[in-house]
């Protein structure tokens, strides 16, 4: 009787188990980040006077059940517009890549994870890690830099 239990209680572990991982992708998870996210880089002084900029615009978007999105790099001599996937819950995401969509990749691979976001009660707080901020010669690994400019759940 005691080995009929304790088979039981195991399949019942592996089964919770199976089910809690595959539940811990699950774009429902990840709805409340659908939206328009931007970052905008203090602009750097140039040699020639005149202002560096750079913006990042993170389009986050649910298609057939999971989240995706299009992350856009624009400024001083950079051009990548990039299809991200997306990994995470509620308070934190990773951004990862998945294919360059037009410019240049950075040299990235697919399944690079680009940055994290992580909801705060002052912002988005962005971790860095094959992707970082252009215009500073040593930027912070970690900034409040994203700021949600539209959310399509409202």
């Amino acid at each position: 009787m005691q080995k009929v239990i304790l088979n039981l209680l195991a399949s019942s572990f592996v089964s919770l188990t199976i089910s809690g991982c595959s539940n811990s992708h699950n774009s429902n998870n990840l709805d409340n980040w659908v939206g328009n996210y931007h970052y905008e880089e203090t602009p750097v002084e140039a040699n020639a006077g005149y202002a560096m900029v750079m913006d990042w615009n993170l389009t986050i978007s649910k298609q057939h059940d999971s989240c995706t999105g299009i992350l856009e790099v624009n400024g001083q001599q950079t051009f990548m517009r990039l299809k991200i996937d997306l990994e995470g819950d509620t308070s934190n995401i990773a951004v990862i890549y998945d294919g360059l969509i037009d410019g240049s990749d950075a040299q990235l691979k697919n399944g690079d994870t680009l940055f994290t976001l992580t909801k705060t009660a002052h912002g988005f707080k962005t971790t860095w890690i094959s992707l970082e901020p252009r215009l500073l010669n040593n930027p912070p690994r970690v900034c409040t830099c994203f700021y949600q400019t539209k959310n399509s759940n409202r």
